[in-house]
């Protein structure tokens, strides 16, 4: 927001730049809240008699004075009743505005008018390690949406493409995304290719002297920009976090009654689609007709696998879980290429459908590489090599007990995935913070020559201090989300190979100092004799969780269990420091249709703070 006071006279050294906002993510999320944050206002358009929307919604947005913006009002008393597929009431509300009786299959008009208002312009910056679109430029050509056309749109758009009840290929959602940047006019409010690595409290100097002022800033993010080649500082006073919930693909836990003696490295195995895909494409050029592709999963991306294996006439050995609830979700008349693969897994064995065989309710017990390919190294001077390389896999029936064995070229592990928060710095508290940098200073802007370059060390030397420490997390963020084909060997417990020991072990018999502790929790049999110890260590980073944002802070988060905290009336997470929201997949909105809502919500709040702020 402009302010139309006298100029700060508060600079920062070189290497940090301010802004109002940092939203971090430059997928849908982050591209709605950037077009707000841009200066674009939205207002209420006369509703038609003949629309069937809510009542008492209709008599709420009646009462509403004319001219107004929907900023200026009370979102959650118009939100109030709204029921639909989102759990957060303003999401529910702007879904019901833009795209009125979607629900009913109806393709109206939007109640909603967009105006530029340079008054209402925010200073911000969207982040994104690819370009613009998130996740969506990542997936396969042949992936379809689940949402049809006219609920992939942003504002102020009302559809994509001149059939709005189709689904469309991924790649046309990517290079709409692409499109949208430059349509909306918000190209300088974007860096791509930047990787955020740390989010915490910016340091405190002293109080600022206007809205925008360095001094206000509550955050500092920093990062790596790929790109460039170097790293960036940003201080701000809010941090909208944009970034979605698919970065870390879920691994497999450690199968029950694992072997004391050290195990073999894993054989490599393919967490997201796009590799799924890429691998396929490989078995085929080598015209390996014969070659089984293990699936491991029950949900959607796990039946694009399944189809893409078919399709390249490989044949897929589907483990999977009954019922399988997310395809059953899916109507066959709308979605018959999931339906198709539903049938398959609900025929069984016995249904005789060729280039599959389904496993359903086994799990992995054990792979072992082929000796003769274990041997060669040629086959594992690349990644993709490794990955390919002929393994014996022991599945167990959980049903019957009973295991069965298969020589596989290719493991497609598509169990979900979580958001990545391993840059949250948790449990700070601004108030306790001890400034231990300036980089904020109080000069005045007409500085001699001399003074500028009595600044100049202290200035680079602040510059390579930040990027040493970027270099650092990145590769600190990457071994601790390492994870392997059953789960991360490394628990990070205080007992040596805590995950390998022999399940006779009991933890008063360890062999270890008395001052440590093993982590592990002793679960009786119902023979009071016999005990069973359960490792209670982290499979993951805990800090990659983002172990106390969520709903239950001692979960990790999770876009569909455990979303992060926020009120509900601004996308303000709850856990945190003031100043920090969420949106979009982070908060259980894994629509695209139901993304503006939460891009409101924050808008309307920065506002009326930043009013209040100038008062």
């Amino acid at each position: 927001m402009r302010d139309g006071m006298k100029s700060c006279q508060h600079t920062l050294s070189d290497d940090v730049v301010y802004k109002d906002v940092v939203v971090i993510g430059n997928g849908p999320s982050g591209m709605v809240t950037s077009f707000m944050l841009a200066g674009n206002v939205p207002y209420l358009k006369e509703i038609p008699d003949n629309l069937p929307i809510d009542e008492m919604l209709r008599a709420r947005l009646q009462n509403l004075p004319p001219g107004q913006s929907l900023l200026e009002t009370d979102l959650t008393e118009l939100a109030e009743g709204l029921e639909g597929r989102s759990q957060n009431p303003l999401p529910l509300l702007m879904d019901n505005l833009l795209r009125p009786c979607a629900d009913l299959g109806l393709q109206e008009d939007s109640l909603i008018e967009w105006r530029f208002d340079a008054e209402k312009q925010i200073e911000h910056i969207v982040l994104g390690k690819g370009p613009p679109g998130g996740s969506w430029p990542t997936f396969p050509g042949s992936v379809r949406t689940l949402s049809p056309a006219a609920w992939l749109a942003l504002p102020p758009h009302a559809r994509i493409g001149p059939r709005a009840a189709s689904r469309l290929p991924a790649r046309a959602v990517a290079a709409y995304c692409a499109r949208y940047v430059h349509a909306c006019r918000l190209q300088r409010y974007f860096r791509s290719g930047a990787t955020v690595t740390h989010v915490g409290p910016a340091p405190r100097v002293a109080p600022p002297c206007r809205a925008s002022c360095p001094r206000n800033a509550n955050f500092c993010v920093s990062g790596y920009d790929h790109r460039q080649g170097r790293g960036f500082r940003y201080v701000c006073a809010r941090v909208v976090l944009a970034c979605g919930a698919s970065d870390r693909p879920n691994a497999l836990p450690p199968p029950p009654g694992a072997a004391p003696a050290p195990a073999p490295a894993p054989a490599p195995a393919a967490h997201a689609l796009p590799d799924v895909e890429r691998a396929l494409r490989r078995l085929a050029d080598r015209a390996a007709d014969r070659a089984t592709v293990l699936v491991l999963g029950s949900g959607v991306s796990a039946a694009d696998a399944v189809r893409s294996a078919r399709a390249a006439s490989l044949h897929a050995a589907h483990v999977h879980r009954l019922p399988p609830h997310a395809l059953a979700r899916l109507s066959p008349h709308d979605y018959p290429d999931y339906a198709h693969v539903y049938k398959m897994m609900l025929d069984g064995p016995s249904g005789n459908h060729p280039y599959y065989t389904p496993y359903p309710d086994h799990m992995i017990v054990e792979i072992t590489p082929i000796a003769d390919q274990k041997s060669s190294p040629k086959l594992y001077e690349d990644k993709d090599d490794a990955m390919l390389a002929l393994k014996r896999v022991k599945l167990l029936n959980l049903v019957t007990n009973e295991t069965v064995e298969l020589t596989v070229s290719l493991i497609a592990v598509l169990i979900g995935s979580k958001p990545d928060l391993f840059f949250l710095q948790t449990n700070f508290s601004l108030n306790n913070m001890v400034p231990q940098e300036e980089c904020i200073k109080c000069i005045e802007k007409k500085e001699s020559d001399e003074n500028q370059r009595q600044c100049f060390l202290r200035n680079h030397w602040h510059y390579i201090k930040s990027v040493f420490g970027q270099s650092i997390q990145i590769c600190k963020s990457r071994y601790l989300n390492y994870s392997e084909i059953n789960g991360n060997t490394d628990t990070k417990c205080v007992i040596p190979d805590c995950n390998r020991r022999s399940i006779k072990c009991v933890c008063n018999r360890l062999e270890i100092e008395k001052a440590v502790k093993c982590q592990c929790e002793i679960i009786p049999y119902s023979d009071s004799v016999k005990r069973k110890v359960t490792c209670q260590c982290h499979l993951t980073n805990p800090f990659s969780d983002g172990l106390g944002f969520g709903v239950d802070p001692s979960k990790p988060v999770d876009g569909r269990g455990n979303p992060i905290a926020i009120d509900k009336s601004t996308h303000e997470v709850l856990n945190a420091p003031k100043g920090l929201y969420a949106l979009g997949p982070l908060t259980a909105d894994n629509f695209i249709r139901f993304i503006p809502g939460g891009a409101v919500a924050i808008v309307a709040h920065l506002h009326k703070e930043m009013k209040q702020s100038t008062e």
